[in-house]
């Protein structure tokens, strides 16, 4: 029985290719071995930098996007009241007003809600931006668009 093994000569270390080798032949592993010592602790520390790094981004950025989905639902539980058919611009951004005090929303402002016509859809819409300092001179800009059309009378 013969033992085939990738053996690399010394002149081509990085061309490897297959040979048999005779019965009982023992492969050095040693090269092979130093290849795969794993990470040193620079790389070490560069992947606990860069990890701790996103994490901070994303514990920044989480409360926004939390936010909007909170506004975005008040939108939608306001166009779906009753009352809302046919109403007034006024008393639409009232009632968003309203729905976002009693959900605890207070990063919104009013004036960054719209009531527009286009076409035959009366649209209550959402336009903001939230920039928020991650350190140093880095900050994150992150921008909130939502849109519900009214009901019809």
């Amino acid at each position: 029985m013969r033992i085939l093994s990738m053996a690399l000569p010394s002149h081509r270390r990085s061309h490897a290719h297959w040979q048999r080798l005779p019965r009982g032949h023992v492969v050095d592993r040693a090269p092979m071995a130093q290849a795969q010592r794993g990470l040193g602790l620079f790389q070490v520390l560069v992947v606990l930098l860069l990890v701790v790094f996103f994490v901070n981004i994303g514990i920044k950025m989480a409360p926004s996007y939390l936010t909007f989905f909170q506004v975005r639902g008040a939108m939608e539980r306001v166009v779906e009241r009753p009352e809302m058919v046919g109403a007034a611009p006024r008393a639409v951004l009232a009632a968003v007003t309203r729905q976002l005090g009693i959900d605890g929303v207070r990063s919104v402002d009013t004036k960054d809600f719209r009531v527009t016509r286009e076409g035959d859809d009366i649209l209550l819409s959402l336009d903001y931006q939230v920039q928020e300092h991650i350190g140093l001179n880095v900050d994150v800009l992150m921008h909130f668009e939502h849109a519900v059309a009214l009901p019809r009378p």
